[in-house]
């Protein structure tokens, strides 16, 4: 039955076979950091996980930041037929690891200094003991910075398993030193997390760079300073179009942070980490599309509108089966800790919200592919503007209820600003294709 569904070679099966194997990987990771986040929201309650949220998001700000869009632009510089490696990849991939690793370092020094800035009372703000949890977890970033360019290449090669493999044994150090640090208990609270996290994204690194070495003959990264110019001005529009969307979803816990109590930020941080759970379903599968978007770009636009349509009707199913199971199993995030049964209610406005980012998704990369960037760019700076502006209006007055609904509001918008450009593309390029 599978075989038929799935034949040797086939474009379902080649899409299939990166999704599951970018799904499996982060099953393993989100139940070993979910594990992390028990130890502490049991031990330490709201408050205590809510200490943890705001060193993670703040930190995860800035190796995401680290991103910038270079690994799509990678992609388009090196397009083959079935993701084959050649010289022009490699080279291309050596000045991609040379720009991250500067683009990182330089991430870790503003993010200290912008760290200074930040208000730092008891109970509210960033407090002495979050401070030195992002102080110790900074490094990180240049490790993201790694790990996000092996999976270019991975990417590439339609061979995410290699990028799988390197996370599984990240997860593996991440939840092994937790359980040591539990036992032992030479820290507590969060930065018996930040710990964790640091070791497990370090190991990641460390073997997705050994995977890498087994593809290319030279690993050592290139730095050139005109080419870096050039490599940044290419992918500018869409690297300030994904920091755009980094920042209207992460806006919403720094202002949480700063204008209520961490109690708040703890209820509303573990309603947001289940809800990121589903959402790696569009990432991972899109990651698989990506590179067949690009490679029916050229000459067989049909082919392109044919993905274009099986990947919706997927992301429509999927969101729509996840709405109704998780749904009905919010309410068990009181086994956590009976504290946290107040996150059940924004847990289901965000999870209502899911047909929307699983769409959202498809039509961003369906413009990347296009290399319409800049309407990308205008429609994301608006979201995010709104989004902010909403967050410093409603959060301080309502809460991590206001969050949640902003959250779902402006990715409603961006996904009805992007559909008035994808659709007519798509309907057009029918069109041609039958005429």
């Amino acid at each position: 039955m599978l075989k038929d569904w799935f034949p040797k070679g086939s474009l379902r099966r080649v899409i299939a076979g990166n999704t599951v194997s970018q799904l499996i990987g982060r099953i393993v990771s989100s139940v070993t950091i979910v594990i992390v986040s028990l130890l502490i929201a049991q031990k330490f309650g709201p408050e205590g996980y809510g200490d943890f949220v705001k060193i993670t998001t703040y930190v995860g700000f800035f190796y995401l930041l680290a991103d910038f869009g270079l690994n799509a632009v990678y992609l388009q510089r090196t397009v083959t037929k079935n993701g084959a490696l050649s010289k022009t990849s490699s080279d291309q991939w050596r000045l991609l690891l040379g720009l991250r690793l500067v683009v990182s370092a330089v991430l870790v020094v503003v993010a200290l200094v912008i760290l200074s800035f930040f208000p730092h009372t008891l109970g509210q703000g960033y407090t002495p003991l979050v401070r030195l949890g992002i102080i110790l977890l900074v490094p990180v970033i240049i490790a993201q910075a790694i790990t996000t360019t092996t999976n270019a290449l991975f990417q590439k090669m339609l061979r995410y398993d290699y990028s799988t493999n390197a996370q599984n044994v990240g997860s593996f150090f991440l939840v092994t030193t937790a359980l040591v640090l539990t036992i032992l208990s030479p820290i507590s609270g969060p930065l018996l997390g930040v710990v964790s996290v640091f070791m497990g994204s370090l190991a990641t690194a460390i073997v997705a760079l050994y995977l890498v070495q087994r593809k290319l003959p030279v690993i050592r990264p290139t730095f050139n300073v005109g080419q870096f110019l050039g490599l940044l001005n290419e992918s500018a529009p869409l690297g300030l179009a994904l920091v755009f969307n980094l920042i209207y979803f992460h806006s919403d816990s720094v202002i949480l942070a700063l204008s209520r109590s961490t109690e708040e930020v703890g209820i509303y941080g573990l309603a947001y980490k289940v809800f990121e759970l589903p959402l790696v379903v569009p990432i991972f599968f899109m990651n698989a599309v990506y590179p067949l978007l690009l490679q029916a770009q050229g000459g067989n636009p049909g082919g392109q509108r044919v993905i274009f349509i099986r990947s919706l009707q997927f992301l429509l199913l999927s969101s729509l089966t996840l709405i109704l199971g998780l749904w009905f199993a919010a309410p068990l995030v009181t086994f956590v800790r009976p504290d946290f049964a107040a996150s059940v209610a924004p847990l289901r406005v965000l999870i209502i919200g899911l047909p929307i980012f699983f769409v959202s998704a498809l039509f961003m990369w369906f413009i990347i592919a296009q290399k319409q960037l800049v309407a990308l760019l205008i429609i994301h700076g608006i979201a995010m503007l709104a989004n902010i502006i909403g967050n410093i209006v409603l959060i301080p007055v309502y809460g991590y209820m206001a969050a949640a609904w902003i959250t779902v509001g402006s990715e409603f918008f961006v996904l009805v600003a992007t559909s008035f450009y994808v659709l007519p593309r798509v309907y057009l390029t029918d069109q041609k294709t039958m005429s």
